[in-house]
């Protein structure tokens, strides 16, 4: 489901405001930003504080976006685990991730202990991602999606694992959007695109399944020795998109918005799966912002917060149609 998206920018707005009002480092932000040598409960309130109305806020946000008018039922599930051709799933992943590493971050700045902290993280991630897959489960629209929650789990446990492994992350998940061109469609898919994924450029940023590309970038230095050639701030990365979404799991809906594809009759439905629906797969180069080593806390931060993005590099695409194409820069 497209909400991964949505909650994920709502949390990394509100944190960055939280915690970065001003960029001149001023001693006082200096102190504030450092993270504490040892525990203090005044910085714990603060982030619990936080956490709780960045959630409530979250969680009024999605309902009245999404599910205000959608009726509901009793707790059922729904196998949505070939939807979009996966990149709703890419999505959960890179949220849940995400927001362990921010969740872990503002634990450990508060002095809690490292192991404390990172299972901290995880939880609270897993909490933020579980409101959604129940507020599936009672929507009549929707489900609690099985493959939903086990992407959670992953992207949050992969943060996780890192962190328990190494104390850092060596292994990172990113994303990158795009703004598909749909002017060469004809006029009921370009208004089918438009009411899918908007119009305007802030409302596709979020929702826009054919301009989404979920990376994982890797940094090799940080297996290797530390005099090895290979620079500590190159990754290597690895990406998944998709092209041709109009639909859930085909290129036909219904009249009706309010009425699943599948469960439309046959004289409701507007079909275009003339529209090929096809994978993308992308090999790249990345940039490590987290070993830029700075000794201001605010631009540690900054950092961190950023590499959430996959750098504009040299890509090669393998479509799933079979063409490969070349990008100078893509993003």
């Amino acid at each position: 489901m497209k909400r991964w998206h949505l909650l994920g920018v709502l949390c990394l707005l509100s944190i960055t405001s939280a915690r970065a009002q001003e960029v001149p480092e001023t001693p006082f932000l200096h102190n504030f930003l450092a993270t504490s040598d040892s525990f203090r409960q005044d910085r714990l309130n603060m982030v619990l504080g936080a956490e709780t109305v960045v959630y409530s806020a979250a969680v009024y946000a999605l309902y009245q976006y999404w599910y205000k008018d959608i009726p509901s039922e009793p707790f059922h599930f729904f196998n949505d685990n070939k939807e979009w051709l996966q990149q709703d799933k890419a999505g959960h992943v890179f949220t849940a991730y995400f927001e362990t590493n921010l969740t872990t971050g503002l634990y450990k700045w508060t002095g809690m202990e490292p192991h404390k902290a990172y299972w901290a993280g995880f939880a609270t991630a897993s909490i933020f991602q579980l409101t959604i897959e129940m507020f599936d489960a009672y929507s009549e629209k929707w489900g609690f999606s099985i493959g939903d929650f086990a992407a959670n789990t992953l992207g949050a446990g992969l943060s996780l694992s890192q962190n328990l492994l190494w104390d850092e992350q060596r292994i990172q998940v990113k994303f990158s959007q795009h703004f598909p061109d749909y002017a060469n469609y004809d006029p009921i898919v370009r208004q089918r695109a438009q009411s899918l994924y908007g119009t305007a450029g802030p409302e596709q940023l979020i929702k826009d399944y054919n301009g989404l590309t979920t990376w994982i970038s890797v940094n090799p230095y940080k297996f290797m020795r530390q005099d090895t050639w290979w620079p500590k701030w190159l990754m290597v990365s690895g990406g998944y998109g998709a092209n041709g979404l109009l639909g859930g799991f085909e290129n036909y809906w219904c009249t009706d918005p309010l009425i699943r594809p599948e469960e439309c009759l046959p004289q409701n439905r507007i079909d275009y799966t003339e529209v090929p629906r096809y994978r993308q797969y992308y090999l790249s180069l990345d940039l490590d912002l987290q070993s830029i080593e700075t000794d201001s806390p605010f631009w540690n931060m900054m950092f961190e917060l950023l590499s959430i993005i996959k750098v504009p590099m040299p890509t090669i695409e393998f479509n799933g149609d079979g063409r490969v194409n070349f990008y100078p820069l893509y993003f």
